[in-house]
């Protein structure tokens, strides 16, 4: 008996509709926000990591959170903006689209788990002042984040 077999091998990415100048109005707005996203985080890790006075568990928390906003910010919208520039039919294989949904959903979760650290970092702050630095040392933070990263991953 024959049987009909069909299988997806990539995926047509309509995009908006409309003219060619609204897309060239959207592509210089949605380049501008990411270049904003991607400059603000990066301005935060040089300073973050220049500034001996920032040198604590919370601003090193809000360096790495900085750190996954630009790659989580990388990973999906220049996609975007080469669609909004190049007319037609924009395609991703099957497994590209996996691959960039599994980094975003991982990436993600790596930043949910960062912000409970963050949380949990403030919580010790407040409730033991006199024990922080002993509870929240260089190596309990660095334990921290690589435990987000392999939780998120």
């Amino acid at each position: 008996m024959m049987s009909n077999h069909s299988s997806v091998t990539e995926f047509c990415l309509l995009g908006f509709s409309g003219s060619q100048e609204l897309h060239h109005v959207l592509f210089a707005v949605f380049f501008l926000f990411y270049s904003v996203t991607i400059l603000g985080n990066m301005v935060i890790i040089v300073i973050v990591c220049v500034d001996k006075r920032l040198q604590s568990p919370m601003y090193f928390f809000l360096g790495h959170l900085s750190a996954l906003e630009i790659m989580i910010t990388s990973l999906i919208v220049p996609a975007m903006l080469s669609g909004l520039l190049l007319p037609g039919m924009q395609t991703i294989s099957l497994a590209a689209c996996v691959a960039q949904l599994f980094l975003y959903l991982a990436l993600g979760t790596t930043e949910f788990a960062l912000v409970g650290a963050m949380a949990v970092d403030r919580y010790v702050a407040v409730c033991n002042p006199l024990r922080y630095n002993t509870i929240m040392n260089s190596q309990t933070c660095i334990s921290v984040v690589i435990g987000s990263w392999v939780f998120g991953f």
